[in-house]
């Protein structure tokens, strides 16, 4: 476990030199993805399960994975089909100002993997866990064969700090059975004490 935490911590140091903004939907830090208000994960019935040569379930991957740096092939939350969306707790109340997408980088590029990426998405902003719509932060296109990670500006349209982002992804580049994500990042302004403010 030492040795996993020194290479979480050196993973980290290096996403924020490519990324130098701090990561409020870091898993590490406290944020958390909320089953509730996710869509479900893609099942692959191809990568089952087995429990003495039986197949017992069909594998499938957390969204949690989104909230953590680890960025390697293979390793995204996959939900069926070209539109979903993640609900995300975040580590700490924040004005938000920016959110970084990430997709698998370098020479592991392909036709399929940049198929299931992202394409089109939406974020939103909430108050309260049971809001229903929140607060629209804008509308952007993931350029996944352009770069691998991308950071898109918020729109500035909150007047207080928020406690939970959606993430809607509204088109993938192609693929018709399932969408990836590999990270999403959340940046802005927290808290001047760094605690739980009254939202």
């Amino acid at each position: 476990q030492a040795v996993q935490d020194i290479i979480n911590q050196v993973l980290e140091k290096l996403e924020e030199n490519q990324v130098p903004m701090r990561d409020y939907a870091l898993k590490s830090s406290g944020a958390a993805v909320i089953r509730s208000r996710t869509s479900p994960s893609f099942r692959n019935t191809k990568g089952k399960v087995f429990l003495y040569s039986l197949p017992v379930l069909d594998y499938v991957r957390s969204p949690d994975l989104l909230l953590e740096p680890e960025n390697h092939p293979g390793n995204c939350w996959p939900f069926p089909g070209s539109q979903g969306h993640v609900f995300i707790k975040l580590s700490v109340p924040i004005i938000p100002r920016a959110v970084t997408m990430d997709h698998v980088s370098g020479a592991t590029f392909h036709r399929e993997s940049i198929s299931r990426a992202p394409k089109d998405f939406a974020v939103y902003g909430m108050k309260e866990e049971h809001e229903e719509q929140g607060t629209f932060l804008g509308q952007f296109t993931f350029l996944a064969a352009l770069n691998p990670t991308q950071t898109f500006q918020l729109k500035e349209e909150l007047s207080g700090f928020v406690n939970y982002l959606r993430l809607q992804v509204l088109s993938n580049w192609g693929h018709p059975d399932c969408t990836c994500l590999y990270r999403f990042r959340v940046h802005g302004d927290p808290a001047k004490d760094g605690g739980n403010v009254s939202v």
